[in-house]
């Protein structure tokens, strides 16, 4: 990808703000793969913000489109927004910067190009909406639950795959509870019972699934924010809106 890091700090991994600054700056074809990825990981939030915010589904629907759209359209905006440093705010930031126009007109003749179009019958977005606790009323409230879930499902599926190559799945699936921050697990003999195994075994286990979720979990953090230094104040502010 030829967009340069945004970030002086050598050991920094490639973060998702530079996913923005391709779709931006880069190369068609850079543009259009950094694209499909933020597509791909943050279309939900997105939609699920509209859709709490009182748009109909297929408003959100369109509005969503649209707001990919806008990341390529506005990239003053990336500057302006930079200074926070969390995609979070900054996506946020350009869809409520999105819904103050008359948007519907612009998002709707402006499709195309290098913006893959969201499918959402494939992605049953209404359906996955349609689930959600209705208690948050708030839409940037809602938007936050929904991203810190997002990540979380994201790193727990990576740790899924890495115990599924070893042949482990079903020993994943047993420990799963242990990485679920809004349930109360089952007790280290039940599970070193399901396994097979003594409640010290299974304790160690525990532990070392926990170190590496936690170590999988800082790394995705750290895709979303600009600075090594900003990592502690984002794990606390997920741990914050998943304790709620």
């Amino acid at each position: 990808m030829q967009a340069q890091m945004l970030t002086h700090h050598a050991d920094f991994p490639t973060t998702h703000w530079t996913l923005v600054q391709a779709v931006q700056h880069g190369s068609p074809e850079d543009a259009a793969q950094a694209m499909e990825a933020l597509c791909k990981g943050y279309w939900y939030p997105i939609y699920a913000f509209l859709r709490r915010s009182g748009h109909a589904a297929h408003d959100a629907e369109d509005l969503t489109q649209a707001f990919f759209q806008r990341l390529i359209t506005e990239g003053g905006l990336l500057e302006a927004e930079k200074q926070d440093g969390r995609l979070r705010s900054w996506l946020l930031g350009v869809l409520k910067h999105l819904l103050s126009d008359h948007f519907r007109h612009l998002g709707t003749k402006k499709r195309g190009g290098s913006v893959p179009h969201i499918s959402f019958d494939e992605l049953a977005a209404e359906d996955r909406y349609t689930h959600e606790p209705q208690m948050e009323s708030d839409p940037d409230a809602f938007f936050t639950h929904v991203w810190a879930q997002d990540l979380l499902a994201g790193v727990r599926e990576k740790l899924r795959a890495a115990y599924e190559s070893a042949g482990r799945k079903d020993v994943f699936d047993l420990l799963l509870p242990y990485l679920m921050w809004d349930k109360e697990p089952p007790s280290g003999r039940e599970i070193a019972e399901k396994i097979g195994s003594s409640e010290v075994a299974t304790r160690i286990l525990i532990h070392r699934l926990r170190v590496k979720f936690r170590t999988l979990l800082k790394d995705e953090v750290a895709r979303t924010v600009l600075t090594p230094e900003e990592i502690p104040g984002e794990l606390a502010w997920l741990q914050g809106v998943l304790a709620k």
